[in-house]
């Protein structure tokens, strides 16, 4: 179940005001979680405290393929790949992860071969909070595009139903459309980073629903997240809300996150943190 927490009983929550004292809402579980600071000296220098969130005093600087999430993190643009990924294959580098257009995304064994790849890279990788706010945006959206599922924006399962005129869906309008693959076929595949241009959000951070599932911090093949191109449900399982929980998927990938640059030069990833 979305937001299940093995053990315990919360309280939903939809925004921080509806917590305790000292507690902030989880957007992605919608239960209240102890605050990021009590004041600025627990945040990072550059950072002041806000509503129990460390957030940029000035516009954050992002190292180069990487995009300032609400002057919180940055994050990588795309999906996370080898140095060598080619849009042809993923490549064998296994060195450091990056953040690159039009490449094979890196599909990982699992939470600790990510994590290590991020290390490697000066980053690391990005919160469950992170994620989903970068998937969901301040308006709590579905998906990263928007709040209703498009069956032909993300690389799902749903996206390369068979719609030809000769084909078994040709009389359908609009096509692909939403559980078409059982009624109609599809080629369904993984695609190199960035293929999709409306699978993005706002800010310009690519697939974050579909293509590969995506690790988060100290979790596991049961805590990733966005869905992936063979997901049975996309419409579900594509979520930024949605979690597996309960069973690990198929298909796991990940991207990196840092808290910005000590330096003002921007294009130098070693200055992350």
């Amino acid at each position: 179940l979305v937001g299940e927490r093995h053990g315990q009983c919360r309280d939903r929550c939809e925004a921080d005001g509806e917590c305790p004292s000292g507690s902030i809402c989880d957007p992605s579980f919608h239960t209240c979680q102890p605050a990021e600071c009590a004041g600025d000296a627990d945040c990072m220098a550059g950072f002041s405290c806000l509503d129990g969130r460390c957030i940029s005093e000035e516009p954050l600087a992002c190292p180069e393929g990487m995009i300032s999430i609400g002057e919180q993190v940055c994050m990588d643009a795309f999906e996370a790949s080898r140095p060598d990924a080619t849009p042809a294959n993923a490549g064998l580098d296994s060195s450091m992860a990056t953040s690159r257009k039009g490449v094979f995304p890196w599909q990982v064994e699992n939470n600790a071969e990510a994590e290590a790849a991020c290390t490697a890279a000066g980053k690391r990788l990005c919160s469950e909070q992170e994620w989903y706010l970068a998937c969901s945006g301040s308006a709590g959206n579905g998906y990263s595009y928007g709040d209703l599922y498009e069956a032909g924006t993300c690389n799902g399962i749903d996206t390369y139903c068979d719609c030809t005129e000769q084909g078994p869906c040709g009389d359908e309008a609009p096509c692909p459309f939403s559980g078409c693959y059982p009624q109609c076929g599809a080629g369904f595949r993984l695609d190199p980073t960035g293929h999709h241009p409306g699978c993005t959000n706002p800010s310009g951070v690519f697939d974050l629903n579909g293509n590969l599932w995506e690790h988060v911090q100290n979790g596991d093949g049961t805590r990733v997240r966005g869905g992936a191109y063979n997901c049975s449900d996309s419409e579900t399982f594509h979520r930024c809300d949605y979690v597996p929980m309960t069973w690990t998927p198929s298909a796991l990938g990940f991207r990196c996150c840092s808290y910005g640059l000590v330096s003002e030069d921007a294009g130098a990833v070693g200055g992350a943190r």
